[in-house]
């Protein structure tokens, strides 16, 4: 997310990015060539709002427009099917959308879209509500003009709509949910070819696309569950990009003649998330002093050594350094000291015979079998003992953390979509009803609803940093790090890694 700044503030910012008008930009030259992008498990859905999966808005990013857009570069937002906007008052956005767009079948984007879209994410049910939870109603004013009124200043309205993905009503109504989970018809720079699951997503460039025809004619992604054999296939030419290359194998894809690698600190942070709550069923990490022992018993800078070969950033409260609320004077609370993690277990009367369940999973986090192993290691050296699993389902990791079947404990990572804001995070793992929330209590409830309906920023410091503190005082979590995207890039492609980790390879090139 952007610093929040006061109202005059936001209304000079907007009334200059109401100038901004992005015109379609046409292309030097005819689409031509392929690239083919790796991902760590095939998708689940096309339909851009019935997930919450990163490899799923890979792909949709390439199929769907957002009605504003942030620069990889300067990292700001800008028009995008939006034109313009401006803030009415305090409660009220008003949007001026892009005229001449249309969906894939033909059906023009107009305020409709954008009502529909919306509004179907506010289904209580809806994977991608937090993204419009904010959101009290959507009025059309004219074909191209509408209004987001939400029930109190919600500071961060800009960047949750740049990952909001809009859909074309009257296809979604008469085609059905199961039809568009595995077709597309979308507004973006690509449209979809073939998917063919297990295999690949074959996308086709749109040369009458608005912003101008993407360079590359074909992109296919293909999953592949093991990094190992991502990064072989990239070092023989049958994979151009590799996302989340381990840091120790950097050396060997830079010196691989084929490849290089880009770097790029991202907004994802990881984390040990315990279930204090007790959504998945009694367990002994309800009780504090095992949950504190735990977070003793890990060395944090260690496994950033080994592990991450310092590819890594210490976090704060599970904050990451980029995020708006982070306070660097939360870091560490609980310090590597075996010793006192055995005397609070000792204290806690912690059945040493009784296994805790230890999981993660592969595709965001790198070496997620490393850091399950090693952390597992950290505890048996205290008396603990994990059952440890790592899912290659990304799907089923996803469901089972919506459904508070996630019990004991389970290492995390979280992007947080782009928002450069607690809010992004905090709301999702630590508000009381939030789908991964696995403890919260009505203090931390109200300091993250005050936070996200002012925009006066010290203030929001303030109640972030209460929520900060109650994270580390109830032991909620382990704050692990904050990850670097590496990305693994054949020479012949002209692209770099991005700082929110969402791969748009329609901005890439590949060289004559």
């Amino acid at each position: 997310m952007m610093k929040l700044f006061r109202k005059a503030a936001i209304v000079g910012f907007l009334s200059i990015g109401g100038i901004l008008l992005l015109s379609p930009g046409p292309a030097l030259a005819a689409p031509k060539g392929q690239l083919v992008n790796a991902l760590s498990s095939d998708i689940s859905t096309l339909d851009p709002q019935n997930h919450n999966i990163r490899v799923n808005y890979i792909v949709g990013w390439h199929l769907y427009d957002n009605l504003v857009y942030r620069d990889q570069k300067t990292l700001k937002i800008g028009p995008h099917l939006a034109e313009s906007w401006k803030i009415i008052d305090d409660n009220t956005w008003e949007f001026k959308l892009r005229k001449g767009v249309k969906f894939d079948n033909g059906e023009p984007f107009t305020a409709e879209s954008v009502k529909f879209t919306i509004e179907r994410g506010l289904d209580p049910k809806c994977p991608q509500r937090p993204s419009v939870s904010w959101v009290k109603e959507v009025k059309i004013l004219d074909d191209y003009t509408v209004r987001i009124l939400t029930e109190k200043p919600y500071p961060v309205a800009l960047d949750r709509l740049a990952n909001y993905q809009m859909l074309p009503p009257k296809w979604v109504k008469e085609k059905g949910l199961e039809f568009i989970a595995t077709n597309a018809n979308g507004t973006g720079p690509y449209r979809l070819k073939e998917w063919k699951r297990g295999v690949h997503v074959i996308l086709e460039a749109k040369e009458d696309y608005w912003k101008g025809a993407p360079a590359i004619k074909t992109i296919i992604f293909r999953p592949i569950k093991e990094i190992a054999t991502q990064i072989s296939e990239l070092m023989t030419g049958g994979i151009d990009i590799v996302r989340d290359v381990p840091p120790d194998q950097i050396p060997l894809v830079e010196n691989s003649g084929i490849a290089r690698t880009s770097k790029a600190p991202t907004l994802r942070v990881v984390y040990l998330l315990f279930d204090s709550a007790g959504r998945a069923g009694k367990s002994p990490v309800q009780n504090l002093k095992v949950r504190q022992a735990i977070s003793h018993a890990i060395d944090v800078d260690t496994l950033i050594k080994t592990v991450m070969n310092g590819n890594a950033l210490r976090t704060a409260a599970v904050l990451n350094p980029q995020h708006f609320g982070y306070d660097k004077s939360l870091e560490n609370p609980y310090p590597y000291n075996p010793e006192k993690a055995k005397q609070l277990l000792k204290e806690a009367n912690f059945p040493s015979d009784q296994p805790l369940r230890l999981v993660t999973y592969t595709g965001s986090i790198q070496n997620p079998r490393a850091l399950v192993e090693a952390i597992g290691g950290y505890l048996n050296k205290v008396g603990i003992k994990t059952n440890i699993n790592v899912f290659t389902d990304i799907g089923m990791w996803d469901r089972l953390g919506r459904e508070g079947k996630q019990n004991d404990m389970h290492i995390h990572s979280w992007g947080s979509g782009g928002v450069y804001d607690a809010d992004a995070l905090y709301y999702s793992y630590f508000r009381t009803g939030a789908a991964y929330c696995y403890g919260s209590s009505p203090e931390m409830d109200k300091w993250l609803d005050d936070a996200r309906a002012t925009m006066n920023m010290e203030q929001r410091k303030k109640l972030y940093y209460n929520a900060g503190k109650y994270i580390n005082d109830q032991a909620l979590a382990v704050s692990l790090w904050a990850q670097y995207s590496i990305l693994g890039i054949n020479k012949r492609v002209v692209y770099e890694a991005p700082p929110d980790e969402f791969l748009r390879t329609f901005e890439a090139k590949l060289k004559d």
